[in-house]
């Protein structure tokens, strides 16, 4: 069998340009520590990567929107908890005006603070998240929930429309909130149904006119007052659970994700080095070999 030079040119040609492209594919994966370079390179495993990332990067939009919410419910407890806390006061201060030893002025004093505590709640009524967005205004985000009319009566400007959002399989949790569920009117025993802030100006007229009738009607009302917002209070804390819950999951769900996709995508660099370390090696004896074998001529082989 004869073998010419050419073709032992072209051999030793061949096996050194097939590890100079795999020496340089190592070095690229190397450089940007990913084992797919281009999407043709390997077409199945390609295809799994952008199917994972998709997923991903759904979870995060869902992470996102359960994090706004969160943050939506923790501005809702602080503001229910502070009004909780100016009922009490209130109610202190009905009982104290209810009593028959005070005198008009006494009933004066205590109707001051009241006013101010009034102010204190319509303020509370128009708290906003940190998007800027009131939180009691139902979808009317931009409008505040609560204003005083040219009569100095309090109407509510916000609507009764809620939504929800997703959280968990087949389980929504309340988004936004109507100002009117939370500073609900209360139903007297008369029968007689008197919104939020005309009950409480109507006590503090009461004491104003040193009228015992309205304040002990005021009484009642803040104990209904109290316990709707009590209740308001633990529908917002039993969503906050429900969300961190979800949150939970999706978190554990996305680290999933990722890992998969790092056992698909990410370079195993300790293997890559090594494998272009041996590379590397076979190179320079392709190299050497070839120099070897181009330097042989002929006469050489003959005086062999």
């Amino acid at each position: 069998m004869k073998i010419s030079t050419s073709f032992m040119f072209d051999r030793a040609t061949t096996r050194m340009s097939n590890i100079q492209n795999k020496l340089a594919t190592t070095q690229a994966q190397l450089a940007v520590g990913k084992q797919i370079l281009s999407p043709s390179a390997a077409p199945d495993q390609a295809a799994a990567i952008q199917r994972l990332k998709g997923e991903i990067q759904r979870q995060d939009s869902h992470i996102r929107t359960l994090d706004v919410a969160m943050r939506r419910y923790t501005a809702e407890e602080t503001a229910l908890s502070s009004s909780n806390d100016l009922l009490i006061r209130m109610k202190e201060l009905g009982i104290q005006a209810a009593n028959d030893t005070l005198g008009p002025d006494d009933r004066k004093a205590i109707g001051v603070e009241m006013k101010a505590l009034r102010d204190q709640l319509l303020s509370l009524g128009n708290t906003r998240d940190d998007s800027g967005n009131y939180l009691f205004s139902g979808t009317r985000v931009n409008t505040p929930a609560f204003a005083e009319n040219s009569s100095g009566d309090v109407v509510y400007q916000g609507d009764q429309t809620q939504t929800r959002i997703p959280a968990g399989v087949e389980r929504t949790v309340q988004f936004t909130r109507s100002g009117t569920d939370v500073f609900s009117r209360v139903l007297r025993s008369d029968g007689q149904s008197v919104e939020f802030f005309n009950a409480l100006d109507q006590m503090i007229e009461g004491m104003n006119n040193n009228d015992t009738n309205p304040i002990e009607q005021g009484i009642a009302d803040l104990n209904q007052m109290h316990n709707n917002l009590t209740l308001s209070q633990s529908q917002n804390g039993s969503e906050q659970i429900v969300v961190q819950s979800q949150r939970d999951v999706l978190d554990e769900t996305v680290l999933r994700l990722k890992s998969t996709l790092s056992e698909i995508e990410d370079l195993d660099y300790t293997e890559a080095v090594t494998r272009m370390n041996k590379e590397m090696m076979g190179l320079e004896a392709a190299m050497g070999s070839f120099a070897k074998i181009s330097g042989l001529t002929l006469f050489d082989y003959i005086r062999s």
